[in-house]
């Protein structure tokens, strides 16, 4: 077999990247968009399968016509749900019409014109006096910081979540925005149906077939809010674990959350584990069960964190978390015995280091690594010999990582030693613990190179099979599997797997941790690789590519209920930065509503999103939900920005601890692009960021307010400074290689420049010019507390009021030279403004006020990082947040027709919006994103798994 050419080299030309614990509700505020409070298996009423609710006869989210008295106490429970009625109303009069035509025009003399003719005499618009906004008490604390400068926090007192008087705050808040939001009702149920309606509510996975000849995967059932985890054999299905029947078990049915975490299944097929988290705060007790009697035993492991891992004695291998949340102890437990006498195994004793498991791909060993954001550590333990003690691969140098695989006598790692972004090689296993070299170099000396350092090229993961290393990379923005063959001396016998656009993302086996891990121990025997492919315009597909003859078979497919993918296009554009950057933009529309191919050209309204920190990607995937923002003509854009990793690791490099502001600069000069380009207006962008993506809101907003018509962010990191003061807070200590460390001095004066909660524009407010905003928060938040969005908001409305309470000159904030206004005393020194180097004004006087006030709305919910549990929840609070975002733009509420009208078709010249073609076996339904996805880091997302990245990803 030949070498075949590497796909990569260097350009001149710029160019050449249901949630888990999704949302159930809010805190105190029970409102539901349907109904009241139902059990989690009947959260909201279904009747039929999906089928009956792709009929036009008839939907799952309502009662039938014909049951006329439970629709008509669906409606008096809720008016606003008549809009969800009527496109079966219209279908019926339809059938009716056809079948007694000669009704049709006493139908419409008698009935339907004077209906017509007084709806539309009623059809003015109403001016409703906005509710007055909530009052949070000023209580100023003053202190002197570490570099002699008095700081003053007139909110601090909200972190206090025990006090009744913050939680009647929150209250107040969840409140208000449901009341700002009311008229929105009618399009939230419009919204909620068509998420709805493209789901496949009886979804089955792909499967996995095991050595003890069962075939296991997961499913759906319509009305339910969880999965069912299911194996068959001899055509005979045993469902194994039904995670609504623990839902709606005593131990749960009054918790606020709830999610089966992870699910393990032990090498010999005998026993499972799974962890369950009740409150969100990604704490999980952890059970075992007996396949075959179906009998979950009496141990139970409290406080385990999301790894767990089996060795071949049925003993499990775990990490625990410290007061701080952090996986600081690997302990293993005999079934059995009691928890307390389980073994401890490792203590991670440097506050900023935090552990996680994986299993290699053969199954053979269990590797414990020990990370920071930037430096780790990987031991590995034999699973055959589970007694012996873990044992030290490579020991901590400051600034090198490195990830970690075995395949037959030697171990392949992936590091960024001596490298801009990283190379791969191998060693052979230590024979015995006592046999390990004892220093670095002797380490060095054992070492094989298998791919050398490339410049432009980043090797995201990597797995092995028997006769196969599969690499997967990323340059350019662009995702590409090499995959080479063992077989041969060497590592040059090699090929890429082809796609067919240029927009488009993939990852390792499955988005579901259970399937994903099967997967891959089943397939290493195999000449088969497992893999997701997606794009903004292609609905999932779980592909099983053959890598010696090089064909593809699809295992599972997400089908969209009523998706026209010719309907939809997708294109990389760039943006200059202010640097002269190129900054890579993903975008997507629907090609018939794009105002550019209109005569005269018309702006659309617009969604930016983008996340920048932790050298995380922003991956162009499928939402089923989006396409609700799609057909109302939206364009939705996804800013590849520096901190994250989209164009390798000098990307993320220019974009973190001193050079963080370059991460907000790129997003205001992607917005400016799309203005200037014609796709968009600043009356017409709205712009979304979640966790460390919040804080990217938060500064955007305060460095452009002029730029933005609305901004939505979720579970928001945005009072930087005082978190990162405060060591006591969880993850501080951790994130100190990402943000850094605000005792440094030079540190502290660039926060100074970018914290949103620090440079709150109290004028700018008072006089309009901020984007209507929406926060949410989660109450149970391990990551981002949620005193931080309570906060932001907070201060939001307190230094509007005293704006608007005093003449600007009898303000007790004083002005720079440049009319900035800053806290008297807070140290922020005469500088270059960031609202400057975004081609904006720092003066809040310049910039352009609205005649009617913008809207300022907080949601706290009680979840964790990522929302709430329930599929059929989170479309709810979805359906909320587009709302927000629809008539804050003044966009069409109603979507447009599914027929494409005729489109220049030059504007779209040379963009790809093809798909892979490979041979397809079997189609099924939509696959949800409830578990965390693959890794390339140990933490991330001010947090350890990147499954958060994926909820903002699919938003």
């Amino acid at each position: 077999m030949s070498k075949t050419a590497d796909p990569y080299y260097p350009l001149d030309s710029p160019l050449s990247s249901s949630p888990s614990g999704m949302r159930r509700g809010t805190l105190k505020l029970q409102e539901k968009l349907l109904l009241s409070p139902q059990p989690r298996t009947e959260s909201l009423p279904r009747l039929t399968s999906i089928s009956d609710f792709l009929s036009p006869h008839h939907s799952t989210v309502h009662p039938p016509l014909e049951d006329l008295n439970a629709l008509d106490e669906y409606i008096q429970e809720e008016p606003s749900n008549l809009v969800q009625i009527i496109p079966a109303l219209t279908h019926f009069l339809e059938q009716y019409c056809l079948d007694k035509p000669e009704t049709c025009g006493e139908l419409w003399r008698g009935k339907l014109k004077p209906l017509l003719m007084e709806l539309q005499a009623n059809d003015q618009p109403v001016e409703r006096p906005r509710p007055p906004s909530p009052v949070c008490e000023r209580k100023p604390e003053k202190w002197v910081n570490v570099h002699g400068e008095e700081w003053e926090d007139d909110y601090a007192w909200l972190k206090d979540r025990e006090n009744p008087d913050v939680l009647k705050y929150i209250e107040d808040e969840n409140e208000y925005a449901s009341k700002m939001l009311e008229d929105t009702k009618p399009l939230q149920k419009l919204l909620y149906k068509e998420f709805v309606s493209r789901i496949d509510e009886s979804e089955q996975s792909a499967t996995v077939t095991l050595q003890d000849g069962w075939t296991y995967y997961t499913r759906k059932v319509a009305g339910q809010e969880y999965r069912l985890h299911c194996r068959s054999k001899d055509g005979k299905e045993d469902v194994y674990l039904d995670e609504n029947v623990i839902a709606n078990s005593k131990e749960f049915e009054d918790a606020s959350y709830f999610r089966v975490g992870f699910l393990k299944h032990s090498p010999n097929c005998k026993l499972i584990a799974y962890g369950i988290d009740s409150s969100g705060n990604e704490r999980y007790t952890t059970y075992f069960m007996d396949m075959d009697k179906k009998q979950v035993l009496d141990d139970r492991i409290e406080g385990v964190y999301e790894d767990l891992e089996f060795a071949c004695d049925n003993s499990v291998f775990y990490t625990v978390l410290d007061d701080f949340e952090r996986a600081y102890e690997l302990r293993r437990h005999k079934l059995g015995t009691d928890v307390t006498t389980d073994e401890f195994l490792y203590h991670e004793e440097d506050e900023m280091f935090f552990l996680s498991l994986t299993k290699t791909c053969n199954g053979k060993y269990i590797l414990l690594n020990s990370s920071a954001q930037i430096t780790s550590e990987t031991r590995f333990i034999s699973t055959e010999k589970p007694d012996d003690p873990p044992s030290l691969l490579f020991p901590r140098r400051e600034n090198i990582q490195y990830t970690c695989e075995n395949h037959g006598r030697y171990f392949y790692i992936l590091t960024n030693e001596d490298s801009k972004n990283n190379w791969l090689f191998r060693m052979p296993i230590p024979s015995t613990p006592s046999k390990s070299p004892s220093t670095y170099e002797e380490l060095v000396e054992l070492r094989e190179t298998v791919i050398e350092h490339r410049d432009f090229v980043l090797i995201e993961h990597f797995e092995v099979r028997r006769n196969h290393l599969i690499v997967f990379e990323r340059s350019n923005c662009l995702q590409n599997v090499r995959i080479v063959d063992l077989s041969y001396d060497g590592f040059n016998t090699y090929h890429y797997i082809s796609f067919g656009e240029m927009v488009y993302s993939l990852w390792p086996g499955t988005v579901r941790e259970e399937e994903r891990a099967l997967a891959k121990t089943s397939q290493f025997d195999t000449n088969v690789l497992r893999f997701t492919y997606t794009s903004f315009i292609q609905p999932k597909q779980v592909v099983d590519y053959n890598m010696d003859d090089r064909t593809m078979t699809v295992v599972y497919e997400e089908h969209i209920g009523g998706y026209e993918q010719t309907m939809y296009t997708s294109r990389r554009l760039f943006a200059t930065g202010v640097d002269g950057t190129a900054v890579p933009i993903s975008i997507v529309y629907r090609r018939d509503l794009l105002g550019l191919n209109q005569t005269p050209s018309q702006p659309n309204p617009c969604l930016l999103h983008a996340y920048g920190a932790y050298g995380a990607f922003v991956n162009p995937i499928f939402s089923a939900s989006r396409l609700s923002l799609l057909d109302r003509g939206f364009i939705y854009a996804a800013a590849h920005v520096r901190g994250g990793a989209d164009m390798g690791n000098g990307w993320y490099e220019e974009g973190k601890l001193t050079k963080k502001p370059n991460t907000f600069l790129d997003f205001c000069s992607a917005a400016e692009y799309l203005c200037k380009e014609g796709y968009t207006t600043p009356s017409k962008l709205s712009i979304y960021g979640r966790s460390a993506g919040g804080l990217l809101i938060g500064a955007a907003i305060n460095i452009r307010p002029d730029l933005f018509a609305a901004a939505l962010t979720e579970v928001p990191f945005v009072d930087v400074i005082n978190t990162m003061f405060d060591a006591t807070i969880p993850w501080t200590a951790f994130e100190y290689e990402e943000w850094g460390n605000p005792n440094d001095r030079e540190i502290y004066d660039v926060m100074k420049t970018y914290c949103p909660y620090t440079n709150i524009r109290g004028l700018a407010l008072a006089r309009n010019a901020y984007p209507h905003l929406l926060v949410v928060g989660g109450m149970n938040d391990p990551r981002v507390a949620f005193f931080e969005p309570l906060k932001f908001v907070a201060k939001m409305r307190g230094e509007r009021r005293r704006y608007l309470s005093k003449p600007v000159r009898s303000s007790p904030l004083a002005q720079d030279d440049s009319g900035t206004d800053t806290p008297t005393g807070s140290g922020l020194r005469k500088a270059p403004t960031l609202a400057t180097m975004a081609g904006g004004t720092p003066n809040d006087t310049l910039l352009p006020s609205h005649p009617t006030p913008r809207s300022l709305l907080l949601r706290i919910e009680d979840a964790g990082h990522g929302g709430s549990s329930g599929q059929y929840s989170f479309l709810e609070n979805l359906a909320f947040e587009y709302a927000f975002l629809i008539t804050s733009l003044n966009a069409d509420t109603a979507t447009s027709a599914s027929i494409p009208s005729p489109i220049r078709h030059d504007f779209d010249e040379g963009v790809q919006d093809g798909t892979i073609k490979p041979k397809k076996t079997k189609k099924r339904g939509k696959e949800d994103v409830e578990e965390k996805e693959y890794r390339r880091k140990a933490k991330g997302d001010r947090g350890p798994s990147n499954i958060f990245q994926w909820v903002s990803n699919l938003f």
